[in-house]
């Protein structure tokens, strides 16, 4: 063996070593480094209801997104018909 193929052979057993590391358990996010820490009451969650607004959507107006595509208009009155959502032909 060349000592080129010892150095890639190596590099990629150490980058195949560094990919099966994860991390596991319980993640906390670490506390801001130049602020101070929030209080045990501020990380408690609050439980209510979520404030948003219905926009107005022109049947007659085409909307499109960031990228040129159209987005669908909501329609809350038809069914969704959730039996055949997952049967694709093929």
């Amino acid at each position: 063996m060349t000592p080129k193929m010892i150095k890639h052979s190596l590099s990629l057993a150490a980058l195949l070593g560094l990919s099966s590391c994860g991390l596991r358990g319980d993640l906390e996010r670490p506390p801001p480094i130049f602020l101070q820490p929030p209080t045990a009451e501020a990380k408690i969650p609050v439980d209510r209801p979520a404030v948003y607004t219905v926009a107005n959507v022109d049947s007659d107006k085409i909307y499109l997104n960031s990228f040129g595509g159209e987005i669908p208009k909501p329609a809350p009155e038809v069914p969704v018909m959730e039996e055949t959502m997952d049967d694709f032909p093929g």
